[in-house]
């Protein structure tokens, strides 16, 4: 990039401000050598890494490194053999600490790519942090636990020290009461402790002179019985600081063995500490994050393209600044500016070369979302008064030499900024040289922006395919610029409405505008009538714009509450719904409640049912304990059924027909045909649906009266209990007890029965429901309410 142009655009400046956003010595080393990139994909790169560093501050806004030094001449020291002192070893170990952190508040975040992978790149070197922070306090001093060595010599040193001490002490009182001792205070002088004693008194104690009063009045003399004993003091003071210097030396030494490494963290730490300058530095200009996508910063285009500005505020003007927005390129590849002295015409030309050269470097743009910038290969710039007494040159003449030297370099991947192109000489000379140089311009391609006053450029820009005129606004009112760049529409320098204005005599005025050319009167009002056109024009847009952007707030905020009412909605159906849940959760359990109150009821009908159910039984067994008749048919043993000569089919049984069931010793009545499997046969006083497959013999009464009856004793029916207990047995004893009392049960016409085997290791419990579950008399099973027994008891509903 051209030295020149960097001079003449003030980055310098530039780089100062970002070095004050830096945090330690070697990152503001790397801003203040920072220097635009020629090469698109470094310029690319460049903006990411900043990029992800405003995103790193705003996620993690805290994020810096405080603590962090360029130790990477300490530890080159070390590494050539060199002490390094606490200080030295703690600012390395603090600079490390800091690596470290950074490190794992970076590596871990997938959307910092390229932040993660310099952070990557540090070696933390714990256990070196480690040894240095174990040896050395925060105030700088070698501790105890630096080596057992010292550690020992330290308690002796306080021993010693404590026994000199007191020994002195004794002395001292001694002699005070004497009237040898001056005052009964002991002080240090040259590391030995000593007593003020008298001048005239020194022969009555002996010891050795340390000092002597300014008077003479008094010696400091340190007693001869405590010199022996403050030689050990100081014997083990001198051997506590040889240790101290070989710890000190062995963690130097660990220091120079990865001086490599930590050089590479302290340029790690650099590179992390400028890209958060750059994102510091562009929260201070207030440049807005431009578009990031991927790997691409897509505002950064490769060169040649068109480089567009919006709303580009310069960085180093004073708050406020008034956005100005500069576009080259595309359509036009020269532009031209026209218009008054200090209307700003210079700012805009500096903006544009200064921007381009911060968004090469990494650095945030201070212009609005919509702008893009090239990758130029290089920038040149002919700006001010470059006149050189030194090598005796004017100003038009050092203009010429900078301005055919970047003839002669610029092409089409350049950026070419001129201020007052052929100013400094004869207006038609330098008129005619200006269109020169700018169609070789135009013919090599390079973007070019120059501003002039020379009233034939603006014809010749008019003219001229490739180059644009565009002029800067001037406040008549006022007499001031408004900074605002039209193009489009070349510029009035104003000369004689300024002077008018600011004075002049309005003779003077006249004659000077009749020595004006009348095409040239009357092409300046056609250009005052065209901005006064274009300026209605533009005042109706922004109104129009304004119109539109109230209508968008306006529905912007029907929206809101179209929303908010939805919400209210959504809310209120919410709370409706777990009103009416929490509403049907109380139904539930008082219906629940209800049929627990049902079922005690319905438990308390069927007990009584079962108890007159048993009092029925008992006088039926009573009854049936006396002679009756019976049908000739029926026999009530096995033996005798077996003698009886066969009779139908069970298929063919009919209503009062006798069978015989396997497995019992009683014959039942049909009481009516089979349907389907199954006929409903009465036992007594019960009643009973039984399949066919269970009918073993069927008779049926002969019609004969004279066959007459027979008289039978009936076996008494027994009494069955709604319950059993076999709580205490063995498996093998309770499980055909259980079953021998279901079939009773189900024979006496029980609709449930209760059967209690205690809660024990549960054994019991299994093998008695295990039998439930498989007995064909038996339609279900449950365990008993907590009240009722619990685990301890299983009801067990028959099939009846």
């Amino acid at each position: 990039m051209d030295p020149h142009a960097l001079r003449t655009l003030e980055f310098d400046k530039i780089l100062a401000k970002l070095a004050r956003c830096t945090s330690f010595s070697a990152g503001q080393e790397l801003a203040l050598a920072l220097t635009p990139s020629t090469e698109y994909r470094e310029v690319v790169l460049r903006q990411r890494e900043t990029a992800e560093a405003r995103r790193l501050i705003a996620m993690k806004p805290r994020t810096g490194l405080g603590g962090a030094h360029d130790v990477r001449p300490l530890a080159e020291k070390a590494q050539r053999g060199g002490l390094l002192d606490p200080e030295n070893l703690l600012g390395i170990a603090s600079t490390l600490e800091c690596a470290r952190e950074l490190k794992t508040s970076i590596v871990r975040l997938e959307e910092l790519p390229l932040l993660a992978e310099i952070a990557d790149g540090i070696e933390p070197l714990v256990r070196l942090v480690e040894d240095i922070n174990r040896c050395i306090n925060q105030r700088a001093e070698v501790t105890d636990q630096a080596s057992a060595a010292l550690g020992a010599l330290r308690r002796q040193i306080r021993t010693l020290h404590d026994r000199l001490h007191q020994r002195v002490q004794e002395i001292l009182a001694a002699s005070f009461s004497k009237g040898i001792a001056q005052e009964a205070i002991i002080t240090l002088r040259d590391g030995r402790y000593v007593i003020p004693i008298k001048a005239d008194m020194r022969g009555q104690l002996k010891g050795i002179v340390h000092d002597v009063s300014g008077s003479g009045a008094t010696v400091w003399l340190e007693p001869l019985a405590v010199v022996e004993m403050g030689n050990k003091w100081r014997e083990a003071q001198l051997e506590e600081e040889r240790e101290v210097e070989r710890v000190l030396r062995a963690l130097s030494s660990d220091v120079g063995a990865v001086a490599e490494a930590i050089g590479w963290d302290v340029e790690a730490l650099a590179r992390i500490d400028l890209a958060l300058a750059k994102a510091r530095f562009g929260d201070e200009i207030g440049a807005p994050e431009l578009p990031y996508a991927g790997v691409e910063q897509s505002w950064i285009v490769e060169a040649p393209a068109q480089l567009h500005l919006l709303l580009a505020r310069h960085p180093l003007l004073r708050a406020p600044v008034i956005p100005t927005t500069v576009t080259v390129g595309g359509n036009y590849r020269v532009l031209l500016i026209t218009g008054p002295n200090t209307g700003g015409k210079t700012v805009a030309l500096k903006t544009a070369g200064l921007l381009s050269l911060m968004a090469q470097s990494g650095l945030p743009v201070p212009a609005d979302t919509g702008s893009r910038g090239p990758g130029f290969e290089a920038v040149f710039a002919d700006i001010g008064d470059e006149q050189s007494i030194e090598q005796s040159l004017s100003t038009f003449s050092s203009h010429m030499t900078n301005i055919i030297s970047i003839v002669s370099t610029a092409g089409p991947k350049s950026l070419v900024l001129l201020d007052e192109l052929a100013a400094g000489t004869d207006p038609t000379e330098g008129s005619a040289l200006a269109r020169a140089l700018l169609s070789k311009l135009l013919d090599v391609g390079a973007l070019t922006v120059a501003t002039t006053h020379h009233g034939e450029l603006k014809a010749f820009a008019h003219s001229t395919e490739g180059v644009m005129n565009s002029s800067v606004e001037f406040n008549l009112e006022t007499l001031s610029p408004t900074y605002h760049l039209t193009i489009g529409l070349p510029g009035r320098s104003n000369a004689l409405e300024i002077a008018q204005r600011l004075g002049m005599p309005l003779a003077i005025i006249e004659e000077a505008r009749g020595s004006i050319a009348p095409e040239q009167l009357q092409v300046e009002e056609l250009l005052s009538d065209i901005r006064r056109e274009r300026e209605q024009a533009a005042s109706a847009r922004r109104s129009e714009e304004i119109a539109r952007r109230e209508a968008e707030e306006i529905r912007g905020r029907l929206q809101e509450k179209l929303e908010s009412v939805e919400d209210e909605r959504a809310r209120m159906l919410d709370q409706a719904r777990t009103e009416i849940g929490r509403d049907m959760d109380r139904g539930r359990k008082l219906l629940a409640e209800a049929e627990q109150q049902i079922d005690q009821q319905k438990l308390a009908a069927a007990a009584e049912k079962l108890r007159l159910a048993a009092d029925e039984a008992a006088k039926v067994t009573a009854r049936a304990s006396q002679p009756r008749p019976v049908r000739r048919a029926p026999v009530q043993t096995a033996a005798r059924a077996a003698k009886l000569p066969a009779g139908p089919p069970p298929a063919a049984i009919r209503v009062g027909d006798m069978v015989w069931l396997r497995g019992m010793d009683q014959w039942g009545e049909a009481l009516g045909e089979p349907d389907g499997a199954e006929v409903e046969v009465r036992f007594g006083p019960l009643r009973s649906r039984i399949k066919l497959a269970q009918v073993e013999r069927v008779q049926r009464p002969a019609p004969s009266k004279a066959e007459g009856y027979v008289t039978t004793n009936a076996s008494p029916a027994r009494a069955v209990p709604p319950e059993i207990e076999v709580r205490g047995q063995t498996i093998e004893e309770a499980i055909p007890t259980v079953e021998q009392y279901i079939d009773e049960a189900f024979r006496a016409g029980l609709p449930w029965a209760r059967i209690i085997h205690g809660k024990g290791t549960g054994a019991l419990r299994r093998q008695v429901r295990d039998l439930l579950a498989k007995h064909p008399l038996v339609k279900s099973y449950e365990e008993a309410k907590r009240e009722e027994g619990g685990e301890g008891v299983t009801i067990a509903y028959l099939a009846v």
